[in-house]
């Protein structure tokens, strides 16, 4: 099928698209899993009105609800102008720990060796170390400083949508159905009441199809993700004694997305942990406080109750434990006692339990760093002290409601009353298989643009249960950035203009059929 291309040049479109996408980079709006309200945080409505101007100037008619809820709808024009009407959604919240970067280091047809972080020299991000990164190669690179993620899901989506925008506006001859572009609040922490109405207003306007624009791989497409669940394990408090010195270490572990965790070589505390009091087994060395990172799940702040002998052991552990993922980004340090820190042998209970855990054999894979494609995991990723004792959390994936209902009766095998289970979404796989156009219209698209889509699960979930609820059938389509909710979370100048292009065909591709 034949499109039209922008009069702009692939690097009139990047100049712009940077542009884009430094500009949302710059607001924070990380959510937030403890605030009651919605959105979670004000940065959120901040950036929605942002993105709202953006859209108007471009011609759009602009609404923003309360939950900041931000539609941008464009109406059809030329063979589209009385097509059925298209929804583009992204989520406006970053990850906990994410940070505002106004200005994005640029590596000019990178060669594949190390990129230079000015503000974490102690990660090395190569192609050796991270083959997935040779798709990168002999592109201009665009990353953060390396402290922290700068939130690029989905803050690179939002910019594909921006760039989209653009081009239609200074591209008048281009057909596209009506158009919905929308920013919703809270995906990061599976916040659902914004949607609820959203996905009503939708149907109401005719809206049968669309997209989230959320994706990792670059031209993926995604007609299926996990089922979810989460398991809580309480670990009563429990006194200690012995006279043994405590000592604080801060463990640094390998900071990725569960989606990833496999080719990214994730690390959590917990499992650091449990591997240092394996190899002090029988030097008298205990457990006696963690608490995971609020920021940085996979980092903790592990305090030790060590004989005086001892002491020197508890370094070397340390290091030996890390040694293999330092490269990565994994670490650790000695730190001073936490202000007001109460002993707790709980903490010791549950990192047996870790041990106990990764050492069961129930027939399917447990930690998100030994899975890929459509495999699941059951994942302790945090634990942190409770008026009770100590909470350890555990995410638990699957693709099938088999394999997820056979990783929580593990968990439960294991841990019995004293855990507790939450369901959090479900494969949306099964609800689209009667709109195979979700496919192929997006494969249609990149086939003009010289691109190959490549149908992928995603190892994840984009939080659209109301929107099928509601009969309007949403897919998800790839962004192309590498390490997401990382600090080594990068993308391309070539990957922005090669997005916002496979958008601009695919809008042509809808307006037609």
């Amino acid at each position: 099928m034949s499109v039209l291309d922008p009069t702009q040049s692939d690097a009139e479109i990047a100049v712009r698209a940077r542009r884009h996408l430094e500009s949302v980079l710059a607001i924070e709006s990380a959510s937030d899993e403890d605030s009651h309200s919605s959105p979670s945080t004000e940065g959120q409505a901040q950036l929605a009105r942002f993105v709202g101007e953006h859209f108007a100037a471009l011609g759009a008619t602009v609404e923003q609800d309360q939950f900041a809820n931000v539609i941008a709808t464009f109406p059809g024009r030329g063979v589209g102008a009385h097509a059925e009407p298209l929804a583009l959604m992204v989520h406006l919240d970053t990850a906990r720990g994410t940070s505002p970067c106004e200005v994005l280091e640029l590596a000019p047809e990178w060669s594949g060796e190390a990129l230079a972080w000015p503000e974490n020299p102690r990660i090395r991000v190569d192609v050796a170390t991270y083959p997935t990164l040779a798709a990168f190669v002999g592109q201009d690179v665009l990353h953060g400083g390396g402290s922290a993620p700068v939130g690029l899901d989905d803050k690179l989506g939002l910019t594909h949508m921006m760039t989209l925008a653009w081009l239609l506006a200074t591209n008048p001859g281009i057909d596209h159905p009506p158009l919905l572009l929308i920013g919703r609040p809270d995906e990061e922490i599976g916040r659902m009441e914004a949607l609820v109405g959203l996905a009503a207003l939708l149907a109401e306007r005719g809206v049968r199809t669309g997209y989230t624009v959320d994706g990792i791989e670059p031209f993926e497409v995604n007609v299926e993700n996990f089922n979810a669940a989460g398991a809580s394990i309480l670990f009563p408090r429990r006194a200690v004694t012995g006279d043994s010195s405590h000592h604080a270490i801060r463990l640094i572990g390998v900071n990725t997305h569960g989606a990833t965790a496999h080719a990214e070589g994730h690390r959590s505390a917990t499992r650091l942990a449990s591997e240092v009091l394996e190899r002090l087994q029988g030097e008298g060395v205990e457990v006696v406080g963690f608490r995971s990172d609020q920021a940085r799940d996979c980092d903790a702040i592990v305090v030790f109750a060590v004989p005086a002998d001892r002491v020197g052991r508890l370094g070397q552990a340390c290091g030996e434990a890390v040694a293999a993922h330092r490269l990565r980004g994994a670490g650790w340090s000695s730190e001073p006692l936490p202000s007001g820190f109460v002993p707790d042998a709980a903490a010791g209970d549950m990192l047996r339990f870790v041990a106990r855990f990764l050492s069961s054999e129930p027939g399917h894979t447990l930690l998100a760093e030994d899975s890929w494609g459509r495999d699941g995991y059951s994942h302790p990723y945090r634990a942190f002290p409770v008026e009770q004792g100590v909470q350890l959390d555990i995410r638990i994936r699957d693709f099938s409601t088999e394999g997820l209902s056979a990783r929580i009766a593990h968990i439960r095998d294991l841990a019995g009353a004293a855990a507790s289970f939450t369901h959090q979404y479900v494969n949306m796989g099964p609800r689209l298989t009667d709109r195979p156009e979700l496919v192929s219209w997006a494969k249609d698209a990149a086939d003009t643009q010289q691109r190959q889509a490549q149908v992928l699960p995603i190892r994840g979930g984009t939080g659209i249960d109301p929107f099928l609820d509601a009969g309007v059938a949403v897919g998800n389509l790839g962004t192309g950035y590498f390490a997401p909710e990382s600090e080594k979370e990068l993308t391309s100048l070539q990957m922005l203009v090669g997005h916002a292009r496979w958008l601009l065909s695919l809008v042509q591709i809808a307006a037609r059929a």
